[in-house]
């Protein structure tokens, strides 16, 4: 009898508790009365510190980054909440302590006159626009923004969504259709290959990295692929794809990110060919 007693004690604690549990005003609740604001992001990973939400930048003079914010709650906010957001350089650094990624530097952006965001009564969501200003990028390097929550008129902040990374990868301008006119200066053993050259082929090149395009082939003579490096000075440097390629040496080369044209002259040596010399002539096309 007394163990049955015993389950029986423990039953109505265990509803006890639940009542009380459902009578404390909850961060959920369905009148939004106490809801968390957090940022809309991607779900946190466990090998980063904050959540990364990537957006792909295109080269114009503005492009526009939406910073979203929600506002938990069934009903959303019970009056005006107004949410204050900072840039927080320090978020990136900790993301990037490598410095593989570097804070977007604050000229090449603009921040809205106000930084606060106002989610009216009754609503879940609110907007804060940041004007990037990709034509500034050094397109050599890979840029974020950390955005974080610094106050709110209302509700919790969240833990795990109150700051956020903003990871910028550039479209690069050299990406897309080409024409190219490939030339060789070929060693002896390749001596019946010369008839094939020079010759003209439409091409796609596709964006690797900041200020890296890659085109498949290398001089449409070997397999693989060759990586074109776009350097601020509007020299060039190039990697190919196959470690037998060494003594890479970029004797000439040029860019003109207004025409989108580029040309180089590389030379390089194969254990098994001998030494070559790759002419190549690029003019962009299309996207």
């Amino acid at each position: 009898m007394k163990k049955y007693i015993t389950y029986y004690g423990a039953i109505v604690l265990t509803l006890t508790l639940l009542i009380s549990c459902l009578k404390e005003e909850g961060i959920f609740q369905d009148n939004g009365s106490s809801g968390i604001v957090e940022l809309v992001l991607p779900a946190r990973s466990t090998s980063t510190p904050y959540a990364v939400k990537t957006t792909t930048v295109i080269v114009e003079d503005v492009f526009e980054l939406p910073i979203e914010i929600n506002y938990t709650g069934v009903n959303g906010t019970p009056e005006d909440v107004r949410i204050t957001l900072s840039i927080d350089d320090a978020a990136v650094s900790k993301y990037a302590p490598s410095g593989s990624t570097i804070a977007l530097p604050s000229a090449y952006y603009e921040l809205p006159s106000s930084d606060v965001v106002v989610i009216p009564k009754g609503q879940k969501q609110g907007v804060y626009t940041i004007k990037l200003k990709p034509k500034t990028f050094d397109l050599t390097k890979a840029y974020a923004l950390g955005v974080k929550i610094a106050s709110t008129s209302a509700g919790i902040v969240s833990g795990n969504y109150s700051t956020g990374i903003y990871y910028l990868p550039v479209k690069s301008p050299w990406e897309g259709k080409y024409n190219v006119t490939i030339d060789w200066e070929l060693p002896e053993s390749l001596a019946s290959e010369r008839q094939y050259f020079p010759e003209s082929l439409d091409v796609n090149l596709s964006t690797q990295g900041p200020g890296i395009v890659r085109g498949t082939y290398i001089g449409d003579l070997f397999s693989g692929w060759t990586n074109y490096k776009f350097n601020p000075d509007g020299s060039i440097g190039i990697a190919f794809s196959s470690a037998s390629m060494t003594n890479i040496s970029v004797q000439e080369s040029n860019s003109n990110v207004n025409t989108l044209i580029f040309s180089h002259k590389t030379s390089f040596s194969h254990p098994s060919y001998g030494d070559f010399v790759l002419i190549e002539t690029y003019v962009k096309t299309g996207d």
